[in-house]
């Protein structure tokens, strides 16, 4: 099959709330984000808004847990913002979360804002059984982006590292509500949001739409994706160091809700 071909293909799939099976699927490498940018170019046409990008796989420890070798990238539309304490709409095959970093971009590019966030991913895949290709070309499973609060006061005024704002954080938990959270280190993380922006603005740059001031980016999976069941939220709620000029009260907090 070619580009279009396999781009109808997972869009239908997709309309279907079906999935494909990855073995019975070829896409090279060289042709995946030809085939996103097929179904993206579809949503732009209806009148969707492309407003910031995610990330995918610059952890590790999430290439480790997916079985990816590299990083890839996917749009983000207006559409898929959240705000914390929806219900998931409709539509879902095999939903799962995973608690990350967003930020919002400033004229240099550079991130201005840190907010606490979830992604809602969900695959075509079945299982999530898929290659670097299968995952880029079905978007990076990107479903929808959930925005919780701003870390940071913005009375602070000045531009704050990862390194600065990892370090005011005293802890994040992640789990389903009332249940046994995971506990994140920030100083365990391999995350480099600054390096990740720098590849995705490189990367881009042979796109038609590149990294723009003010968009929003999802800077990867702080741990392993949860799937989140009907009946269930999901949560992750982030105690910022007594001595930190964060936003607003802490502990804050970021939760999404599946309808039974």
């Amino acid at each position: 099959m070619d580009s279009a071909a396999i781009a109808d293909l997972i869009g239908s799939a997709r309309t279907r709330e079906t999935t494909l099976v990855a073995d019975q699927v070829a896409v090279p490498d060289s042709l995946a984000y030809e085939i996103q940018w097929i179904n993206t170019q579809k949503r732009l046409d209806s009148g969707e808004e492309i407003i910031g990008w995610k990330l995918g796989y610059v952890s590790e420890v999430m290439r480790l847990s997916m079985g990816i070798t590299e990083p890839n990238y996917a749009p983000l539309f207006a559409e898929s913002f959240l705000q914390s304490g929806s219900t998931l709409p409709g539509g879902l095959i095999a939903p799962r979360v995973e608690p990350e970093i967003a930020v919002v971009l400033d004229q240099n590019l550079d991130p201005e804002k840190y907010y606490l966030s979830l992604e809602v991913v969900d695959s075509i895949w079945r299982d999530y059984n898929f290659t670097w290709a299968l995952n880029t070309a079905d978007q990076s499973s990107s479903a929808f982006a959930v925005l919780g609060p701003d870390l940071l006061n913005p009375a602070l005024n000045r531009r704050v590292s990862q390194e600065e704002l990892f370090g005011l954080i005293a802890t994040m938990e992640f789990g389903l509500s009332g249940g046994e959270p995971v506990l994140w280190d920030p100083k365990s993380t391999d995350i480099n949001i600054a390096a990740s922006i720098d590849w995705l603005r490189e990367s881009l740059l042979r796109t038609p739409r590149q990294l723009r001031p003010g968009d929003v980016v999802l800077t990867g999976g702080l741990c392993a994706p949860i799937p989140l069941m009907a009946g269930h939220s999901i949560q992750s709620v982030l105690t910022m160091k007594d001595s930190s000029p964060s936003s607003g009260s802490s502990p804050h907090r970021v939760v999404i809700s599946r309808e039974r």
